[in-house]
């Protein structure tokens, strides 16, 4: 009797992990035990910085903040010098940037030919080291966090901001290589997620608390460290969320059937998102039907359609990529194992849950193939 009552508890459970193995989307070919993480040259921990820095204009001054210990310490820029940010951040920063950085100026076309070799990652979302350590082992930069891709090209897809406890890290870094890679003549793509625009947009529901509480201790809220008077805030704003690389179209979630029969082209969405939807009060946003649009679950920016079920069926896939004149859709923001290849190919989903911080995937292509990178350096053909 008690045997059979043993059995009749157990058998759903057993039932239900078989159903959730056979049920498992991606393959994950035991990459995700990696865990042999190599000594990373990081900076910002020398002079046990909390967060920071950030950097605010004040008519012609630039004045920095950051937290030590939790404590506020904030300096003025004198004559632009800017020595003291490798000192205490352990990065260079040069004095040029902060006006090109106040006017920035975007190309909304963002259309790429001829691109030989690329990695892209996305949703990082504060997972520093992961990151690191991914661009490392790739060859996108040495352990002293510098580019030495040459001529390639890196697409960060979108959520660097929320969740994880290392964003502003990220961000330097980002901002970084790609100064850096354009000297070398190559090229990072930082693109918009759900999330900048979330944050931007003061909408700080999946903010870490350390963030926070560093803006507590600044004595404002979170989005204003991004705003319209920060450095941070002006370059997050000047950035895309359509990219053609090739004949490839990158946008964080997806495209749906509903977007391309209004008509919307890659040049016309990022001067919407630009102008009227990024750093924007919501009410506004709202109350026009176009930016509801964008930002709903049809929008690009939070559109799931490709994995639940899936509802794109292949002909309107088809004709997404007709329209846009591209063979695939490279997409963010729903997480996976593993980056995987889907639809036929015609999708790839490169949110390989580093959000999670132990384990996370780039896309690589390079002779005309894509692979899966892994933190150890193995290449995966997709």
């Amino acid at each position: 009797m008690l045997r059979k009552r043993l059995l009749y508890f157990i058998s759903p459970v057993i039932i239900f992990l078989i159903l959730s193995f056979k049920l498992s989307p991606i393959e994950t070919n035991n990459d995700k035990p990696e865990t042999d993480k190599k000594e990373i040259n990081i900076p910002f921990g020398k002079k046990s910085i909390t967060d920071g820095p950030y950097f605010f204009y004040n008519n012609d001054t630039v004045n920095v903040k950051w937290i030590k210990n939790d404590r506020l310490i904030e300096k003025a820029v004198i004559n632009n010098n800017f020595k003291f940010v490798n000192r205490k951040f352990g990065f260079e920063f040069n004095s040029d940037w902060i006006e090109k950085n106040k006017n920035p100026n975007m190309n909304f076309s963002q259309t790429y030919k001829d691109v030989e070799k690329f990695i892209a990652v996305s949703d990082i979302h504060g997972q520093f080291d992961v990151f690191a350590q991914l661009l490392i082992e790739h060859g996108v930069i040495n352990k002293d966090l510098d580019w030495i891709y040459g001529n390639g090209h890196l697409i960060v897809l979108g959520d660097i901001l929320d969740r994880g406890p290392k964003v502003t890290e990220t961000l330097w870094l980002v901002h970084k290589i790609e100064q850096q890679a354009k000297l070398s003549g190559g090229m990072v793509h930082v693109m918009l997620g759900n999330h900048e625009i979330m944050v931007l947009n003061n909408d700080l529901r999946y903010v870490n608390e350390k963030y926070l509480k560093t803006a507590k201790a600044m004595g404002t809220t979170y989005n204003k460290l991004f705003s319209d008077n920060t450095f941070l805030g002006n370059w997050l704003k000047s950035k895309p969320v359509m990219v053609k690389i090739n004949d490839l179209l990158f946008v964080h979630a997806g495209v749906s059937p509903e977007f391309i029969k209004k008509e919307f082209t890659i040049e016309k969405t990022n001067k919407l998102f630009n102008k009227q939807i990024v750093g924007k009060d919501w009410n506004t946003i709202f109350k026009d039907s176009t930016l509801t649009f964008l930002m709903r679950s049809k929008g690009p920016v939070w559109f799931r359609g490709y994995f639940d079920n899936p509802s794109v069926k292949l002909t309107e896939l088809d004709e997404i990529l007709a329209y846009f004149n591209v063979n695939s859709v490279i997409v963010g923001h729903t997480s996976f194992p593993n980056i995987s290849s889907l639809l036929e190919g015609k999708i790839i989903g490169i949110d390989s849950s580093i959000k999670n911080g132990d384990y996370g995937e780039v896309l690589i292509y390079k002779d005309k193939s894509f692979y899966r990178g892994t933190p150890s350096g193995n290449t995966i053909k997709l």
